[in-house]
């Protein structure tokens, strides 16, 4: 199950809200990251049952975001053969 975090509690309840409007079920903690100590920087976790396209959709919508993600990244950008030359050499 992926987890879906927020700063602020309000951008939490409004995605609950849309999400359990469309039958989804979910539960809302607070979870502190490593090295948090203030409990009011805690994030807040949503879980969410089930977790589809649909719910990632609705996550950028709402300002969370996931942990991770689970898609192969993509081929970078191939490198360039040699160096750029940005001066003529007869300058130097």
């Amino acid at each position: 199950m992926t987890t879906i975090h927020f700063d602020e509690r309000d951008d939490a309840d409004e995605l609950i809200g849309a999400l359990e409007a469309e039958g989804y079920v979910t539960t809302l903690t607070r979870e502190a990251f490593a090295g948090e100590e203030d409990w009011d920087d805690r994030a807040w976790v949503l879980l969410v049952e089930p977790f589809d396209d649909r719910v990632v959709e609705m996550v950028d919508v709402y300002g969370g975001w996931t942990l991770g993600d689970d898609r192969p990244a993509s081929e970078p950008p191939p490198l360039p053969d040699g160096p750029k030359r940005l001066k003529n050499s007869r300058d130097l």
